[in-house]
C-alpha cells in the first residue's frame, strides 16, 4: 500500500505559534517578576531585628564613648562628695576602656533586648522597637528604643586619722562631718593641761561610697599642710601632733637656764630674783614658789648639772610647752654626790612679748 505524503495543516501551525507565545510570555513574566521578588527578599532580610541590633552595637558599643552612652541613657550616674560628676563618668569609662565588647540576646525577649558586656562584665543593655508604619512592600523595620547603663555601685573608700585640731581635705574640700567615725580619742600621757593648752586627742574619718580615692590633705591649726603616712593595706592616711624643731632651736637654752636656776633656788643656793624673771608673776605658780622656798634641801656645799635636755616643744598657738630634764648633782667633800633627777613639763605664754612660765608639772 502506498504511504500517504505529509500534508500541511493550518491548525497545527496555529497550535505551535500559540505554544511559543505562551512560553515567551511566561519567560517575560519571570524576567519581569525577578527584580521585584529579589528586592522584596532583600528588603525582608534587611528588616530582620538582628541587623538593627548589629548596627546599633557597631555604632555605639563596639568602640564606646561613655559620654555618648550616658546621653542615650538619659540618666546621669549618681555620686557622693568628694566625688564629682566627672569622677563618676570616668569610673564608667574605665570599665569600657580597652575591653573587648560583646553582646547577646536576653532570653524571652524575642531578640528585641540585648545585653552588652565589656571584658565579660555586664555594662549595658538596649532594646529595639518596630518603627511606625510599614514599607511599600508591607514590611516592618526596627530602631533603637531604650539604652540602660550599669554604672555600678561606688565602692571605694579611704580613711584618715588626724589630730582633733587639724583639718582634713578630700579632693580639695573639707571632709564632711557625716564621714566622721571617732573624735576625742586621747593619745597623751597627760591627764590634764592648763588653760591655753590642750590634750593630744585624735579623730578619724572614713570616706565611703566613692568611685575614686581622692587626694587627701591635712592642715594643722595654722593652716599649714602636714606630711601624711599611708597604710596601703588598710587604706589609711594618718598624721600626729608633731613637736616643733623650730621652738627647740629658739628656746632650749632659755628653758634649761630657767629650770636650772629654779632648781638652784630650791636648794637654797640662790635668791628668788635669780630665776623669777622666767615666771609669770600673775600666776598661782609664781606665788607658791615664792611662799615656799627651799622645801627640800640636801646637805651640800657645791653642785653641777649633767644630762641636760630640753625636748617635746609644742606650739598651742597661745602657749607652748616643753619637757626639761637634767641631773642636779649636789656635792659635799668626803661624801658621794646626791643626784636630784629633775624632770619637768612646763607651759609658757607671752607676757609683753616674752615667754614666761605659767604652769609646770614635775614628772
Amino acid at each position: 500500500m502506498k504511504e500517504k505524503a505529509f500534508g500541511f495543516r493550518w491548525s497545527s501551525l496555529l497550535f505551535y505559534i500559540a505554544l511559543c507565545v505562551i512560553i515567551a510570555a511566561g519567560m517575560i513574566a519571570v524576567i519581569l517578576l525577578q527584580k521585584p521578588v529579589t528586592e522584596w527578599l532583600a528588603e525582608y532580610e534587611a528588616s530582620q531585628p538582628k541587623y538593627e541590633v548589629e548596627r546599633i552595637f557597631e555604632k555605639y558599643f563596639e568602640e564606646p564613648d561613655a559620654k555618648t552612652l550616658i546621653a542615650l541613657y538619659g540618666v546621669k550616674p549618681e555620686y557622693n562628695a568628694p566625688d564629682t560628676y566627672e569622677d563618676a563618668v570616668e569610673n564608667f569609662a574605665s570599665r569600657l576602656r580597652g575591653k573587648k565588647m560583646t553582646y547577646g540576646y536576653v532570653a524571652g525577649t524575642n531578640r528585641r533586648v540585648v545585653s552588652v558586656r565589656a571584658g565579660g562584665e555586664p555594662v549595658a543593655r538596649f532594646s529595639i522597637r518596630e518603627k511606625d508604619g510599614k514599607s511599600k512592600r508591607g514590611l516592618v523595620s526596627y530602631e533603637l528604643d531604650t539604652v540602660t547603663l550599669y554604672y555600678g555601685e561606688p565602692s571605694e573608700y579611704v580613711s584618715v586619722v588626724l589630730p582633733d585640731k587639724f583639718t582634713a581635705y578630700a579632693a580639695g574640700q573639707p571632709i564632711p562631718e557625716k564621714f566622721l567615725t571617732s573624735s576625742g580619742v586621747k593619745n597623751d600621757e597627760r591627764d590634764s593641761v592648763p588653760e591655753g593648752a590642750f590634750l593630744f586627742t585624735y579623730k578619724s574619718y572614713t570616706v565611703t561610697g566613692i568611685y575614686a580615692v581622692p587626694e587627701i590633705r591635712v592642715t594643722d591649726m595654722n593652716g599649714e599642710e602636714v606630711a601624711l603616712s599611708y597604710d596601703e593595706e588598710n587604706r589609711v592616711y594618718s598624721c600626729r601632733y608633731e613637736y616643733s624643731e623650730k621652738l627647740a632651736e629658739e628656746y632650749s637654752a632659755y628653758v634649761l637656764n630657767a629650770m636650772k636656776r629654779y632648781a638652784v633656788y630650791m636648794q637654797n643656793d640662790a635668791k628668788f630674783a635669780t630665776f623669777s624673771e622666767y615666771f609669770d608673776p600673775g600666776t598661782e605658780l609664781y606665788q607658791r614658789i615664792y611662799d615656799n622656798p627651799g622645801s627640800y634641801v640636801w646637805e651640800h656645799n657645791g653642785y653641777f648639772f649633767e644630762n641636760e635636755q630640753a625636748s617635746e616643744f609644742f606650739d598651742y598657738g597661745d602657749a607652748i610647752s616643753c619637757r626639761v630634764s637634767f641631773d642636779h648633782h649636789l656635792t659635799k667633800k668626803g661624801k658621794d654626790d646626791y643626784i636630784d633627777r629633775c624632770d619637768f613639763t612646763i607651759y609658757l605664754h607671752k607676757i609683753d612679748g616674752e615667754y614666761k612660765i605659767y604652769h609646770m608639772v614635775t614628772r
